[in-house]
C-alpha cells in the first residue's frame, strides 16, 4: 500500500468536506413519511448519523496528519481509509435510498393522476 502525500491529504480533505456537507443537508423526512415507514425512516438515519461521524473521523485525522509531521508518522493510512469508506459508502446508501424514493413517488403521482383521468371519463 503507497503512503499519502500532502496533495493525497489535501485531495482527502476536500472529498470528507464535501461529504459532510452533503450528509447534513441530505436526511430530510416529513411527519408523515416517518409514521408511514417508521423502520425504513430509522434505518436511513442511522445510515445518515454513522456517515457523518465516519466523514467527521476521516476529516479529523486526514487534518492533523496534514499539519502536524509527527502525528503523520504516526496515523496509519487506514485509519483515514476505513471511516473514509465506511462514509462513501454510507453516502452511495443514502443516493440510492433518495433516487429510489423519487422515482416512486413520480410513478405513484402518475398512477393518481391517471386514475383521476378514467374516472373523469365515467362521469
Amino acid at each position: 500500500m503507497r503512503t499519502l502525500s500532502t496533495d493525497d491529504l489535501g485531495l482527502l480533505l476536500s472529498v470528507f468536506a464535501l461529504l459532510l456537507i452533503s450528509f447534513a443537508i441530505d436526511f430530510q423526512a416529513s411527519k408523515r413519511a416517518i409514521a408511514l415507514h417508521h423502520r425504513r425512516a430509522v434505518f436511513f438515519a442511522s445510515v445518515a448519523v454513522v456517515g457523518e461521524l465516519m466523514t467527521a473521523l476521516a476529516l479529523i485525522l486526514s487534518w492533523v496528519a496534514l499539519w502536524s509531521p509527527a502525528a503523520w508518522e504516526r496515523i496509519d493510512d487506514l485509519l483515514v481509509f476505513i471511516p473514509g469508506s465506511i462514509a462513501v459508502l454510507c453516502a452511495v446508501i443514502l443516493t440510492v435510498e433518495k433516487t429510489l424514493a423519487r422515482v416512486i413517488s413520480i410513478a405513484w403521482i402518475k398512477a393518481a393522476n391517471v386514475e383521476d383521468e378514467s374516472n373523469d371519463d365515467e362521469i
